[in-house]
């Protein structure tokens, strides 16, 4: 890759790196508003026939017109032309085109314009602008129908959007298959109301170090729940809170647990969902279709392989 423009976008690369924060930012944009151009006039993008504004400022082989000052003013998406209205917002601008320019030419005379990884980073933005041009209706969000977001929340919706049924417990850990049972016999000999009683005995009693200190506490449990299955089962199998089952064999123990409150299932309403389903439709779809467009490169272009490891 070369070229003028190319090593101008070099520099922009190189010489922002070396500022942080708003100056960076300003640099960036400063830089993407202008380009190099000799005294002949000649700007490069712009058709040499067409008027360019009145003259502003030279900067040695650099020529900054009034054109230059307006696009750096649009290209800006927090700024509006009247913020530059008055003589020293304009003079302040100016300023700042003429201040980059001079480290532009600085870094260019210092042999700063063939760095990997400014020019790794021009190509990125290349490849950007071709991605997003190729793609066209693909690489927008707004191109995905509402049509097409509630066929996919239809589809979705028993095993992504609805919340299932959930009970809350607690619960004791014992090592010790008798002490299980005789622990399991006085949780069950508690008051139904008591859960106070319960949480004081598995702060006693449990094994269990991860929940001990907080009465046994395994919070909300449902079908999806990576605890062992059979202690998922016993948990959705209890009916009414202060119901206690156990104890149940596990490979880590024996489990007596105790139901504090029951959770029923909800759909999660389209209202909800449609935007998070529209944006992931928009990546798969920009996903398959940068795909597509890869695939029919390689079909046009030799690849070869050298050394894949």
């Amino acid at each position: 890759m070369g070229g003028p423009a190319l090593r101008r976008a070099r520099l922009l690369l190189f010489v922002v790196s070396m500022f942080k924060g708003t100056l960076g930012a300003l640099l960036a944009l400063l830089v993407a508003s202008c380009s190099r151009t000799p005294h002949s006039g000649v700007q490069e993008g712009v058709e040499p026939s067409k008027d360019r504004g009145a003259l502003v400022a030279r900067v040695g082989e650099f020529e900054l017109h009034d054109d230059d000052l307006k696009r750096a003013i649009a290209r800006d998406p927090g700024a509006s032309a009247q913020r530059f209205d008055s003589p020293q917002a304009r003079r302040e601008l100016i300023d700042g085109l003429i201040r980059f320019e001079l480290l532009v030419q600085a870094a260019e005379r210092a042999g700063l314009t063939k760095d990997p990884d400014a020019i790794h980073a021009m190509q990125q933005i290349a490849v950007t602008k071709l991605v997003n041009q190729t793609l066209g209706a693909a690489g927008s969000p707004e191109a995905i129908s509402e049509a097409d977001v509630r066929r996919e929340y239809a589809a979705r919706q028993a095993s992504d959007y609805t919340l299932p049924e959930a009970v809350e417990v607690r619960h004791i850990l014992i090592s010790d298959a008798a002490q299980a049972e005789h622990v399991a016999a006085q949780a069950k000999a508690l008051s139904p109301m008591d859960d106070r009683a319960f949480a004081a005995l598995a702060a006693k009693t449990s094994q269990d170090a991860a929940t001990r200190a907080s009465g046994g506490e395994l919070g909300f449990i449902d079908k999806n729940s990576r605890l062992a299955p059979i202690v998922v089962q016993a948990a959705l199998a209890l009916k009414a809170p202060g119901d206690v089952s156990g104890p149940i064999a596990t490979s880590a123990g024996y489990e007596v647990l105790r139901l504090v409150s029951r959770r029923a299932g909800a759909v999660s309403p389209f209202s909800s969902v449609q935007e998070p389903i529209r944006q992931r439709l928009y990546q798969e779809r920009r996903a398959k279709a940068l795909d597509d467009f890869i695939a029919r490169l390689r079909a046009q272009t030799p690849v070869e392989v050298i050394d894949g490891g």
